[in-house]
């Protein structure tokens, strides 16, 4: 019966180094993936009072495949830029049209609708950057019109 209990115990211990293993595995590449990104944030000369994250980066992976960590951001110009926008057409950039039962939806900054998607890909240790528009990306002519801060679409 002793044996049985060690060999339980050997394989609890096992289980247990394993999960922990992965959980700070992913930790640390989410801490390095994050100051990445920042520097990309910071290389497009974004004032950090300015930023609102709207999500943090979070560990992505293909089984036995590449890495890769998105963090969504807006900010104050932008937010308030996406409400006079919403406001001046009476319409979401989704689609969607203002009404008095979905007005609310302006005094959230978690519901602007332009954002910055900066993907830090671990494979080739580069931040690629998606300016979104509603649902969708931003053209270059939205990008230029409506975003406050531009943000290199290159590798850093």
């Amino acid at each position: 019966m002793k044996k049985w209990k060690i060999v339980l115990l050997v394989l609890l211990i096992l289980i247990v180094v394993a999960v922990l293993g992965y959980l700070a595995y992913t930790h640390l590449k989410t801490n390095q993936a994050n100051k990445r990104i920042d520097q990309t944030i910071k290389s497009a000369n974004i004032p950090d009072s300015e930023i609102i994250v709207l999500r943090k980066p979070t560990y992505n992976s293909e089984v036995f495949g590449s890495e890769w960590f998105t963090k969504v951001i807006t900010t104050k110009k932008d937010y308030q830029t996406w409400k006079n926008m919403v406001k001046k057409k009476h319409k979401f950039l989704n689609g969607e049209e203002l009404t008095n039962k979905n007005e609310a939806k302006l005094n959230s900054v978690k519901n602007c609708e332009l954002t910055y998607e900066l993907t830090y890909e671990s494979v080739n240790r580069s931040v690629r950057s998606v300016y979104g528009y509603g649902e969708n990306s931003a053209t270059k002519q939205q990008v230029e019109t409506d975003f406050s801060y531009r943000i290199s679409r290159k590798d850093f």
